[in-house]
């Protein structure tokens, strides 16, 4: 079953990186772990079971869902409660037309998610071995690119970071291209799905 080696290669990844027998690329701790679209559901059990089991290892391990991550960043923006998003989502269209509301978020959304997240993070008082699994990144499209999340995540946090990401190929929703607002890199290590 795929399931069980890529989140197999993925646990001995992240227990190496801890121990420091393993360098990610560029000494960045962030894993990338790609799975068909079609497995979300699977893909949400198998990184709660994942967290399970390092806990019991001892780990400190957060999953954050992206899709609650987004509401919290866009009512920051907007100024309003997570359950007044929606209702102002749909001021703000009747407001502008769809592509300028696209441009709009697309600008500000990177910042304030990954604050969003990192204030997550920091109610968890994390130390020693812990990872975050930040799942459900498909709400980030058409938005912007877990790429552009990433780099206003890196040197923000102590912890291994794996992002889920539902898709087999890295294309250009996954990495910024050098000409890109927010950076042209990605720095990190994927799991493939086979």
């Amino acid at each position: 079953m795929p399931w069980a080696e890529v989140m197999g290669d993925l646990e001995e990844r992240l227990t190496e990186t801890a121990e420091g027998t393993f360098v990610p690329m560029d000494g960045i701790p962030f894993f990338r772990v790609l799975y068909p679209p079609g497995e979300e559901r699977e893909a949400l059990r198998q990184f709660r079971l994942l967290a399970e089991r390092l806990q019991q290892q001892g780990w400190q391990v957060s999953v954050i869902s992206l899709s609650e991550a987004m509401k919290k960043a866009i009512a920051s923006l907007f100024g309003c409660g997570v359950d007044e998003v929606r209702g102002r989502l749909q001021e703000e269209e009747q407001r502008r037309n769809r592509s300028e509301l696209k441009s709009l978020l697309s600008q500000y959304l990177p910042l304030e998610l990954a604050e969003a997240v990192i204030n997550h993070f920091q109610f968890q008082n994390f130390s020693g071995k812990s990872a975050i699994f930040l799942v459900r990144t498909g709400v980030l499209y058409p938005f912007m690119r877990p790429s552009h999340l990433l780099v206003q995540l890196e040197g923000k946090i102590r912890s291994i970071l794996v992002i889920a990401y539902p898709g087999v190929d890295v294309g250009a929703f996954l990495d910024a291209g050098p000409a890109e607002v927010y950076g042209g890199y990605y720095r990190g290590e994927i799991i493939h799905w086979r």
